[in-house]
């Protein structure tokens, strides 16, 4: 399954990719029929191969919902090359919020990437019935997410000590 646009596609990750990405990163761009860049600073943070991990986990026990669960990977079409990730943490909750994260190689930071990968995957999510909002968590100081979720109508609704909380509403023709 992959979602295409003008410049990304988007694929979500099985648990053997999810398992492929934290053992060997050119064999997952292997595997995905892409062009192998042989370094990657997407996965050397800990805390994304934490998120890997508890992705990997995730999908083991639900495979079957797997796309609300996992990573998606962000492809450059024209280059064939995995660019970043998209993380979805579960189907909508009771009050019809999907809780999305993303990752982007900086080497393609603002150029509008991330906020055509966020408006495919925002599409994806309103496709389905239970989904009224999305919701996504940037650090304060993090300017470049701000702007990415304005750019896509998000409102600021919530803040704790050290993070915004933002939520893009269902279109009302969804």
């Amino acid at each position: 399954m992959t979602y295409t646009d003008n410049h990304l596609r988007l694929r979500p990750l099985n648990a053997a990719e999810l398992a492929l990405s934290l053992e060997n990163y050119s064999e997952l761009e292997q595997a995905l029929g892409l062009n192998v860049t042989s370094t990657t600073t997407l996965l050397d943070d800990e805390e994304m191969r934490y998120a890997l991990r508890v992705r990997h986990a995730k999908v083991l026990q639900d495979e079957e919902n797997y796309c609300w669960l996992t990573m998606w990977a962000i492809i450059h079409r024209e280059q064939q090359q995995l660019i970043g990730f998209l993380i979805l943490k579960g189907p909508p909750n009771e009050q019809g919020e999907v809780i999305v994260g993303y990752v982007l190689d900086e080497r393609y930071w603002g150029q509008g990437y991330a906020t055509e990968a966020l408006r495919q995957i925002t599409a994806w999510i309103f496709s389905h019935p239970g989904a009224r909002w999305v919701i996504a968590d940037t650090e304060k100081d993090n300017f470049a997410s701000h702007r990415v979720l304005q750019h896509l109508g998000a409102e600021l609704y919530r803040e704790t000590e050290d993070l915004f909380w933002w939520r893009i509403a269902r279109p009302a023709s969804s």
